[in-house]
């Protein structure tokens, strides 16, 4: 496992393109979400009632809000906003995993020819799959809806229903967890125009070191998190603002040292 970590590692060294253009998407997509929750956030809080006004008051500012939310069309405006934000992110998400996953495929092209080569020729495949990869996710919640709603009224407190329901959400993040994988590795197959269903059958057949070279860079990610964030207490000052403001770069770093890891262990795997 770890020659595939080292192999994974200077692959994505060699995708500086691909990180630089994920960075930059992923930071200007929460400037933006920023933005949106600023905008609807400070004028609310300008209209709050401080500690020092009566209970009355309160009670009466939540009154009016629940009031605007449910009988006004005030609503209306920031969930097509929210909606029209779900959407692009829909349609982006896979545009740039097509160029990503191209560039893995066909790394003796030049770094931003296949990127962009790989968005225009794969887009397409890439949207289907993620599209399958979201309902297939979501397919769990047909039957986990009814298991919460006889939990909630079987339970006297939420916490005791949240307890009961906590294997169950587990249980969900782990299938999530395994769906990314497998479809990582299908994409994988898309973007070197290989057969997809011997690309599953090698998923469930290498599944456990799949899942553990997942797991080991899923804790590396965690490790430099808490060292960065461990670092800007106890350097404070200009090298811990550096530290911080340079945080999402490595991270992106790490997300795209996972996705060459896959791919050397599914190359190696595919082989065989």
């Amino acid at each position: 496992m770890t020659s595939y970590v080292k192999s994974g590692f200077w692959t994505a060294m060699q995708q500086p393109f691909a990180v630089i253009v994920l960075f930059l998407y992923q930071m200007g997509w929460g400037a933006l979400l920023y933005k949106l929750v600023q905008s609807v956030l400070v004028p609310l809080m300008h209209r709050f009632p401080g500690g020092q006004q009566p209970k009355q008051t309160l009670e009466l500012f939540l009154a009016e809000g629940q009031f605007q939310l449910f009988k006004t069309d005030l609503s209306h405006s920031y969930l097509w906003w929210l909606a029209a934000l779900l959407g692009a992110r829909m349609l982006l998400t896979p545009m740039l995993n097509a160029g990503v996953y191209y560039s893995l495929t066909h790394a003796q092209q030049n770094a931003g020819y296949r990127f962009f080569k790989g968005i225009k020729e794969l887009t397409f495949p890439f949207l289907v799959s993620y599209l399958l990869r979201v309902v297939m996710s979501l397919l769990p919640l047909i039957w986990l809806f009814p298991k919460a709603q006889s939990i909630f009224a079987r339970t006297t407190s939420y916490e005791d229903a949240l307890v009961q329901l906590l294997p169950w959400l587990f249980g969900m993040l782990g299938y999530g967890f395994l769906l990314h994988l497998l479809f990582m590795h299908v994409q994988f197959a898309i973007a070197a125009r290989i057969g997809i269903v011997s690309t599953v059958i090698t998923f469930i057949r290498h599944a456990l070191p799949i899942v553990g070279l997942a797991i080991l860079l899923l804790l590396a990610s965690g490790l430099l998190a808490g060292i960065t964030f461990t670092a800007t207490y106890i350097w404070a000052g200009l090298l811990a603002l550096i530290i911080y403001q340079l945080f999402p770069l490595f991270s992106m770093f790490l997300h795209m040292w996972a996705i060459t890891s896959q791919y050397q262990l599914w190359s190696a795997k595919l082989n065989n």
